[in-house]
């Protein structure tokens, strides 16, 4: 089974950490974003996509061509400026028909049983309250069904929205994405169509769990 981990962006909410390296390398309770994400992955994971942009070279040379056994391939978003969507849709060449997958951002942090309960789903998405709703994308729930997606709206209709960390396939890339008001194309673009023909169920994450600043990780430390 393959695993995409998007690892692309600049990370500018959080400098001055991310000045000097990339977003997925900065330290959480003394190792990397990237290590703890791939110490969570099950062993039925034995190729890892990382798609890499801002310093992705520093990524390159801390990770190498495998990790525990596992492959590594690198995509190169030169692009990333268009947002997750963009980064997604470059790995298309590597799946098969109805492939399925794990997708994780590298700004997450899931654990192990996160994602052993993610993978017990055919299709899944790891959701969590969040007390800021409108700063990610807002779900819609019908018996434990993901049934409706908003990216970043500016009324949300709930505090529950979804993390970084996803189980779907290939017909994934059969959507095309919609360009977001703040002129980025969001994976939830796309994600939204997916749900519509394919039953994907919410797992539920760690609540008010966020790494998009310094702060929040200094938040993590203290009280995790």
């Amino acid at each position: 089974m393959k695993a995409i981990i998007l690892a692309a962006g600049k990370g500018k909410r959080m400098r001055p950490l991310t000045m000097r390296k990339p977003k997925p390398l900065v330290r959480v309770r003394g190792k990397t974003f990237l290590e703890h994400i791939l110490n969570a992955l099950p062993s039925s994971v034995d190729e890892i996509i990382i798609v890499i942009g801002y310093k992705g070279k520093m990524i390159k040379g801390f990770l190498g061509n495998s990790y525990r056994g596992k492959k590594i391939i690198y995509v190169v978003n030169d692009k990333i400026n268009l947002g997750t969507a963009h980064s997604l849709l470059l790995t298309k060449q590597y799946f098969k028909k109805s492939e399925r997958f794990l997708l994780i951002y590298a700004d997450e942090l899931p654990t192990k049983k996160e994602v052993v309960h993610c993978l017990k789903n055919k299709f899944s998405w790891l959701t969590k309250y969040y007390d800021k709703p409108e700063e990610s994308a807002v779900v819609t729930l019908a018996r434990g069904r993901i049934v409706d997606v908003e990216e970043k709206p500016k009324n949300p209709k709930s505090n529950f929205v979804v993390g970084g960390l996803m189980v779907i396939n290939s017909d994934i890339f059969k959507y095309r994405p919609i360009k977001h008001r703040n002129g980025e194309y969001y994976i939830t673009s796309m994600m939204k169509k997916f749900i519509k023909t394919h039953r994907v169920m919410s797992v539920r994450g760690r609540d008010n769990l966020s790494f998009s600043t310094k702060a929040e990780i200094d938040k993590f430390n203290k009280n995790y």
